[in-house]
């Protein structure tokens, strides 16, 4: 078991492989979950960040944009329990791994059913917002999905 302040550096980093993944920065998830598991070598979660970047790498450039799945909520489900969610949006997003979770929001990694393709879906966590809160994280939300990419011409 990693001693307190390592076990800190490891939540950190992988905070960070989360937010990048959120991104569909693979580089920077392959990077931060690999210093998780030098530090500890058995650690799931950041095993699981490893193959989520590993394989969005995989999928190389698209003429698809990637997804930004956002979904705000006032009571997340907890992790483990019976409540944990199978999918999102109607059946959109079947959720295959809890991948982590942070101050603001919780990451699952999903198989988008309609583009067949894995995304990171981010749940957004809204309890104790006012109002005004929820309004400014919904617009948040909305402004974190991406619009097409047009293809390239070479």
């Amino acid at each position: 078991m990693p001693s307190p302040r390592v076990q800190r550096d490891i939540e950190r980093l992988l905070d960070a492989a989360s937010d990048a993944l959120a991104e569909n920065d693979w580089s920077v998830a392959v990077q931060r979950a690999n210093a998780v598991l030098a530090l500890d070598p058995d650690n799931e979660d950041a095993a699981h960040y490893l193959g989520a970047a590993e394989r969005g790498q995989e999928t190389g450039p698209s003429t698809v944009a990637p997804t930004a799945s956002v979904a705000v909520t006032a009571s997340p489900e907890p992790v483990g329990s019976s409540d944990a969610p199978e999918s999102f949006a109607d059946g959109r997003y079947m959720v295959d791994s809890f991948l982590g979770e942070g101050g603001k929001k919780r990451v699952y990694l999903c198989r988008d059913t309609t583009l067949d393709r894995d995304v990171a879906f981010a749940l957004i966590k809204a309890e104790g917002l006012d109002e005004a809160g929820c309004q400014r994280v919904t617009r948040e939300a909305q402004a974190m999905v991406t619009c097409p990419l047009k293809p390239i011409q070479l």
